[in-house]
């Protein structure tokens, strides 16, 4: 990954952050490490500093314009079966909502998504571990695919939504 002074990544999966500066520092005072500063893109008075020696663990470059449409078009009539009982579909949904893998995690949104669309029809709620699943991976891709799409966070869903159903 190619780290860039004012470069925006996604720090741990959950933070976007602008990289501020490299800077070599001892914060033990006895080994010096190089370190990337990188700012919240919430929170411009915070700074972290991340070891160079551990930064592609801990770092990813953001998705672009062009593969954020690719994952969602890519999906389109994509139903994978979750399981059947409530423990096997926790199992499975944190399974992928920590694999880092945005496809997976969008198709699961828009199989519960639809879920919801048709318990809701039936007079039902969804399952709570459903509804835990699907704000969980809201919460994932929301912040990222607003910034790089430059909408509000609060319409993303809608977003990849209008998205597949243009596809249909």
């Amino acid at each position: 990954m190619q780290l860039e002074v004012g470069k925006y990544v996604m720090y741990r999966a959950s933070e976007i952050c602008r990289i501020d500066g490299f800077e070599k520092k001892s914060f033990d005072g006895v080994t010096e490490r190089e370190y990337c500063i990188l700012v919240p893109q919430n929170a411009e008075r915070s700074k972290y500093y991340v070891p160079m020696d551990c930064a592609d663990t801990k770092l990813r470059c953001l998705l672009t314009v062009d593969e954020i449409h690719t994952l969602i078009d890519s999906m389109a009539g994509d139903q994978p079966d979750w399981g059947s009982t409530a423990d096997h579909r926790k199992e499975r949904f944190n399974q992928i909502l920590s694999s880092n893998d945005y496809r997976l995690i969008i198709s699961m949104m828009h199989s519960l998504y639809l879920e919801k669309q048709s318990r809701t029809a039936q007079g039902k709620k969804l399952l709570a571990v459903d509804e835990k699943a699907m704000r969980s991976a809201e919460a994932l891709i929301d912040r990222e695919f607003a910034f790089v799409l430059g909408i509000p966070e609060n319409e993303v869903h809608e977003y990849i939504e209008r998205k597949l159903a243009q596809m249909h």
